[in-house]
């Protein structure tokens, strides 16, 4: 994957035709640089500092054409416009929607993310996507979204910030051929109360890493943390408190009753609060 350069460009956001925007964001030159961004999180983007995953030349599914038919799962398909040949994503022509295409791949054990980028952090995440990160940092900024911040540690923690994202999941239940839907927060419990996840997702817009070349690259990129239930800087979306990632202190854990079967396909619809 080519390393990437990334800046705002606010006409592209609210004035270009979305078929122009696509082609924008499929290059990348739709992302706006988070605060803090000037700051590298890493030196390089390898195994050592990314967890191990998906480095930038690695080699992976993604980016293979699905079958599967996500835009059967929106109210009006037609609506829906591509950004990308290949990846899952759609913005609705009234902007006001961010549509992604994933599966479900995990239903119990440890959890730190609702979801991650394919052939990365499964094992604690409920839903896979076939998309890059910077690809849905650029749809939601199109859609009119405001990035804040992600959160800082040192010297002391400062919560993330940024517009509120509501996500739906939708998907077919295979008994009744019907499409069901759900606030992602539903198939998310609390491991304190053992409730319901209340707390909403903000859009912090992530960070960039520098390589040795001194050439930015989009952190999420690399990692494959997209949205997250415990705070990790590289993250698109970020819950807007502190939320430990130390295994004994995770403030989350999947609601396996409600979660549909792994390898079950979904349609997750991003909105901006306030929009419906």
């Amino acid at each position: 994957m080519a390393r990437l350069f990334f800046f705002l460009v606010v006409a592209l956001a609210f004035c270009m035709p979305l078929d122009a925007l696509g082609q924008e964001v499929a290059s990348g030159s739709a992302l706006q640089e988070p605060e803090g961004a000037s700051e590298p999180v890493s030196s390089e983007p390898n195994a050592e500092n990314s967890g191990g995953v998906l480095n930038n030349e690695e080699k992976t599914e993604e980016g293979k054409q699905d079958a599967f038919d996500y835009t059967a799962l929106y109210d009006v398909p037609e609506d829906l416009r591509k950004l990308d040949k290949v990846s899952p994503i759609w913005v609705s022509k009234d902007r006001k929607h961010v549509a992604l295409g994933g599966e479900i791949c995990l239903r119990e054990g440890l959890l730190e993310f609702f979801a991650c980028r394919r052939n990365s952090k499964e094992h604690e995440s409920i839903v896979s996507l076939d998309v890059p990160p910077h690809l849905i940092h650029a749809a939601l900024l199109a859609v009119g979204a405001k990035q804040g911040a992600p959160a800082k540690f040192d010297p002391v923690f400062v919560p993330p910030t940024g517009d509120v994202i509501e996500i739906e999941i939708r998907w077919f239940e295979p008994k009744s051929k019907e499409i069901q839907n759900a606030r992602a927060q539903d198939f998310i419990l609390e491991n304190e109360s053992g409730k319901t996840m209340q707390a909403s997702w903000v859009f912090t817009g992530g960070l960039f890493g520098v390589d040795p070349d001194g050439k930015k690259y989009y952190l999420a990129n690399v990692t494959g943390e997209v949205f997250g239930v415990s705070n990790f800087p590289g993250s698109v979306l970020d819950v807007p408190f502190e939320s430990s990632s130390d295994n004994s202190q995770l403030c989350y854990a999947p609601n396996t009753k409600r979660i549909p079967d792994v390898g079950t396909k979904c349609l997750l619809i991003l909105t901006r609060k306030g929009e419906k």
